[in-house]
């Protein structure tokens, strides 16, 4: 049984229908079968994602694990918040991984940047969020049995 016998019993009709091209390929995204679409923007990831400060904590004191993967080889540099400088680049590459000791009282955006132009390929937040215990008010009084 040859190859063509397969292709001729299936037949798929051809459409010019652009809203339904747009849902063709956005399942064929999702289901991962559209490597170009994926190789082309590389995916970063930051563990941990969150810091969770207690009440008489001001500082988030955490190593973090920065990686990222690309369908084809790049050349990227990873800056953090409004850096102009890069903490690491990376040639030809199609993963890599960083390690930073965050040392800060507020969140932090990390991205992913071509090193040729400059420009923003991705970015992931580094969250650090704060016990607000004090600003919590009850639902109801505790006399109240209803």
């Amino acid at each position: 049984m040859g190859a063509s016998t397969i292709f001729e019993s299936v037949r798929i009709p051809i459409t010019t229908d652009i809203s339904t091209l747009v849902r063709v390929c956005t399942l064929l995204i999702s289901i991962g079968a559209c490597t170009v679409a994926r190789g082309e923007t590389p995916v970063l990831e930051i563990k941990p994602q969150v810091c969770a400060l207690a009440k008489q904590e001001s500082v988030c004191k955490e190593p973090l694990r920065i990686q990222w993967r690309a369908g084809k080889p790049m050349h990227l540099c990873l800056f953090v918040d409004s850096e102009a400088a890069p903490l690491v680049c990376w040639q030809e590459r199609t993963s890599g991984v960083y390690h930073y000791q965050a040392h800060t009282p507020h969140s932090l955006m990390f991205q992913l940047r071509q090193e040729s132009d400059n420009q923003l390929l991705t970015s992931e937040m580094f969250s650090v969020i704060r016990e607000q215990t004090e600003y919590r008010q009850r639902r109801r009084k505790p006399w109240n049995f209803f």
